[in-house]
């Protein structure tokens, strides 16, 4: 029996190199690409991130790599759990996944982030600027998710409630695009896909119109005075049903997430005309003409027959890229503004562009406009009539506000500094 089983282990084996040979000879030059586009390394506490990022390159390119993923779905929906792959992912009652989380990750204090938010303001404010932080939502929310006991769900929203209290005392003008949903009664199943951790075109779309409302008060914007491009009857909705499989569904398999999302474009049905730039990894640069279906929105995904390349979230502004610039042909004499953003920001800053001149959008994570350039540099060259730092709540990190990282009055208890200005409404 022992040497039965030998020989059935070394067979096995055997075969499973071969496979393996096999998969990355045959995929050896798409494989070469997607290596070449992961950041590398600068530090020992990146290389988690890094071989987390080989693993899935790995696992989705390999042939049947896709398979595992499913198989492994299929055990787990078998026995019923509501976590998958060591509470990776978990979900809820109406089967929308979310991320598993035991404990806020991020790295910097709220003191911190405010601190780093008000020296911002204050190095804008000779230059007319106005600063306005914009808290994205995280997709799990006790008020639009109905989570199973005792799952740990990514809750990170008492941390980002002591970040916007901290924003206050330090009289820093923001957002909160959670309480947007809540006031507006929505569901985690009507803001977000149940397979990917974006909100929806739809929900963006009703999100921009808030802030822009925020800003018609707070700064007497005068954007949009008679709500016509707020009005969803002067867009095209184009809705694609079951055709989204979202980086959660894709890590989860199709059989655990138990479904395809639905994805629908909104563009203008009256007239526009943009110039977009866009700049890469590298340096490479790209540059189109035309409408917002044409410059801004890119529809190449429908193309793609395999959902797990269907990368719809992509369809916006491409995502995310390092930066991109978009100037409005139509409305030269329009405001000017900057993003410091992440992904969520594509389609607002889609929906803003008709009432701005030029939109221009950093990725606060990646962006160095020279090698050794900063956001800082950059603001001091040019002038914008707003700044947007725009990030999902899990990007309030010391990744994603990279700017006045080394200003000791910046620091992470930056309380003692403002109120010795007599700047902090707490301190008097």
């Amino acid at each position: 029996m022992k040497r039965y089983q030998a020989v059935f282990s070394a067979l096995f084996l055997a075969g499973l190199f071969s496979l393996s040979a096999l998969n990355l000879y045959r995929e050896r030059d798409a494989l070469q690409k997607k290596i070449q586009d992961i950041e590398r390394p600068k530090a020992a506490s990146e290389y988690k991130k890094y071989t987390k990022q080989l693993d899935g390159i790995l696992s989705q390119t390999l042939v049947g790599g896709h398979r595992w993923n499913e198989l492994y779905g299929t055990v787990y929906r078998a026995l019923g759990k509501n976590e998958e792959n060591s509470f990776k992912y978990v979900r809820d009652e109406d089967s929308v996944l979310y991320s598993g989380n035991f404990y806020n990750n991020s790295n910097l204090s709220a003191p911190g982030i405010a601190g780093r938010m008000r020296r911002l303001q204050d190095s804008l404010k000779d230059k007319g600027t106005k600063l306005v932080v914009i808290m994205y939502p995280t997709k799990f929310r006790e008020d639009w998710s109905r989570g199973y006991y005792g799952i740990p769900y990514n809750n990170l929203n008492t941390y980002g409630d002591e970040v916007l209290r901290y924003l206050r005392r330090y009289d820093v003008d923001y957002v909160d695009v959670r309480d947007v949903f809540r006031d507006a009664d929505m569901k985690a199943k009507d803001i977000f896909y149940h397979t990917d951790h974006h909100w929806t075109v739809p929900s963006a779309f009703y999100a921009t119109g808030k802030i822009i409302d925020h800003l018609n008060q707070k700064f007497e914007a005068n954007l949009d005075p008679d709500g016509y491009y707020r009005d969803l009857n002067n867009y095209t909705i184009e809705t694609y049903s079951h055709i989204y499989m979202g980086s959660q569904g894709r890590d989860a398999g199709l059989i655990y997430s138990r479904r395809l999302d639905d994805y629908s474009f909104l563009y203008p049905k009256f007239a526009t005309n943009y110039h977009y730039y866009s700049r890469y990894k590298g340096g490479k640069e790209a540059n189109k003409d035309g409408p917002i279906e044409r410059t801004l929105i890119d529809r190449k995904y429908l193309d793609y027959a395999d959902p797990y390349d269907r990368e719809m979230n992509n369809s916006y502004l491409q995502g995310v890229v390092r930066f991109d610039q978009i100037d409005n042909k139509l409305n030269p004499n329009g405001p000017t503004a900057l993003f410091i953003r992440d992904s969520y920001s594509s389609p607002v800053a889609t929906f803003l562009s008709p009432m701005f001149s030029r939109i221009e959008l950093l990725w606060s994570l990646h962006f160095s406009p020279t090698g050794d350039g900063s956001i800082q540099k950059m603001l001091e060259k040019k002038h914008f009539d707003y700044v947007f730092v725009a990030l999902a709540l899990d990007n309030f990190t010391n990744e994603g506000t990279p700017f006045y990282t080394d200003d000791p009055k910046a620091a992470e208890n930056g309380d003692a500094d403002v109120a010795a200005q007599g700047q902090d409404p707490a301190a008097h």
